[in-house]
């Protein structure tokens, strides 16, 4: 009942026309080291369920938890764990999606919502019962069955962006996501670099 984001912010939700919803997961045998690929998971999850709602949609994943569209933020997701003895005792999987909002407030210059894009309302619930049955399948899955998949959906995969590691800031080319859940970067010297979510701030506008 009350959306919040990444870092105790709060999250935009129209009544009526918004997504906000969580779904609790025991995983009961997932090593703590094994958490980024959960978020993998959940992100391939929701493309596929935005594609299914209409397949001329291109969804993105950019790294590491929110849903791009036409270069626009659409869904934000937000992974709270509780652990104990090197596991996760159940994952609190809190997301977020813009369903048919037609406009956004001023201070919201990157969102954008399903029905923007498509000039089409859809139904909420329907769409989270089916982010929730994707989301669900996508977990079941080796990696085998389903990294390439997401690599495709890399959001800004080859392009160059401001980052910032501490109080430096630096421009690197977009490379990919790797098994561990780091960002891939290729440095101006042309070697490549992983990030860890705490190393690394990507500067995309409203992200």
């Amino acid at each position: 009942t009350e959306g919040r984001g990444q870092m105790g912010r709060i999250w935009f939700a129209e009544p009526g026309s918004h997504l906000s919803m969580s779904i609790i997961h025991h995983p009961g045998f997932l090593p703590v080291s094994e958490l980024p690929v959960l978020g993998m998971n959940v992100s391939l999850g929701i493309v596929r369920a935005v594609k299914s709602f209409n397949p001329s949609l291109t969804p993105l994943i950019k790294w590491p938890n929110d849903i791009y569209v036409l270069e626009k933020k659409l869904c934000g997701i937000l992974i709270e764990n509780s652990l104990a003895g090197g596991r996760v005792q159940h994952s609190i999987i809190g997301i977020g999606m813009n369903i048919n909002e037609t406009r956004f407030p001023a201070d919201l210059p990157n969102a954008i919502s399903l029905r923007m894009i498509t000039c089409t309302e859809y139904e909420v619930e329907g769409i989270a019962r089916k982010i929730t049955e994707e989301v669900m399948s996508a977990m079941q899955q080796p990696y085998q069955h389903w990294k390439d998949e997401y690599d495709q959906f890399v959001f800004g995969k080859g392009q160059s962006f401001q980052f910032e590691s501490g109080s430096t800031a630096f421009h690197a080319i977009v490379t990919g996501v790797s098994i561990e859940g780091k960002l891939i970067l290729k440095m101006k010297d042309g070697k490549f670099e992983s990030f860890s979510t705490h190393e690394v701030k990507w500067m995309v506008k409203g992200g």
